[in-house]
């Protein structure tokens, strides 16, 4: 069985402080190691890392036992960022930057990238340019001993900010290319995982106080999600759609399962929170 953990870190030298930082080389490697084998995942997915290539250094990146995929914000420093770490037994078969394309190598792509014609060159730099993605390929058994193609989509996708409305148009377009890109994966015959940060508590259940968000059910982003996820427990004729969301198919009534909180308003202690991966 394989074993994936999502986690968004908010910053990836935040849980080491002076361990990777201050200690010498091996004894920081060290210590990411730990972090990693207490995990005791075979894939981990690492979501808002806030490291640039310039300041990203090698006891950070390079674990023994892992190989590691990276992909940085282009544009700031500190900001967005996601991470994959595959122990070698788990080591893909092809892995990539970004949803478009234009980050690819051509040496060891995932592929299948689907029509984006509705997208302009310059647009899809600009939602591949903030580190928001990586994709690893895996070859995987399934129970009745078929070899199967696995693709992991590792995301952090883009907040929308109430006093930047064009941030709300990013997101929306993110989206868009996120659910082109996956559903071509699919239609080529992978298995396909969205996992990581998608910042949108989709139902009322995901959301500690949805009675008093106005207009709850109406947002984008939610709407999106109701057009990408099956209904689960859905009367029959109900639209079959292309994804489900795994934790409300194993625990649909499940009340308070947060995963973010306001640290500002210490919300973590409360429970006053939502889960967005």
């Amino acid at each position: 069985m394989l074993r994936v953990v999502s986690w968004n870190i908010n910053g990836i030298r935040s849980p080491l402080q002076g361990m990777v930082y201050e200690e010498p080389s091996n004894c920081a490697a060290m210590a990411v190691g730990r972090i990693l084998d207490k995990l005791d995942a075979d894939i981990v997915c690492l979501q808002e890392t806030k490291v640039t290539r310039d300041v990203l250094r090698e006891p950070l990146a390079i674990i023994e036992g892992y190989n590691s995929y990276f992909s940085f914000s282009r544009n700031r420093s500190g900001y967005s960022g996601v991470a994959t770490f595959c122990k070698d037994s788990a080591t893909p078969m092809a892995a990539e930057e970004g949803l478009s394309g234009l980050f690819a190598t051509h040496d060891g792509d995932v592929g299948c990238y689907g029509n984006m014609d509705e997208f302009t060159q310059e647009e899809l730099r600009a939602l591949d340019s903030e580190g928001r993605a990586l994709l690893t390929q895996h070859k995987i058994r399934t129970w009745e001993g078929k070899e199967k193609t696995l693709t992991l989509i590792n995301v952090y996708c883009p907040h929308a900010d109430a006093g930047k409305p064009e941030r709300l148009s990013f997101k929306m377009r993110f989206y868009r290319l996120l659910q082109i890109r996956a559903e071509a994966l699919l239609a080529a015959g992978s298995h396909v995982i969205i996992l990581g940060d998608l910042n949108t508590a989709h139902r009322p259940i995901d959301h500690w106080d949805a009675v008093n968000v106005e207009c709850f059910e109406e947002d984008p982003g939610r709407k999106w999600m109701d057009g990408l996820l099956s209904n689960l427990g859905c009367q029959a004729g109900s639209p079959i759609r292309p994804f489900i969301d795994s934790y409300r198919c194993f625990q649909p009534k499940q009340e308070g399962a947060f995963t973010c909180w306001s640290a500002v308003s210490g919300a973590r202690r409360l429970n006053y929170g939502s889960p967005l991966g």
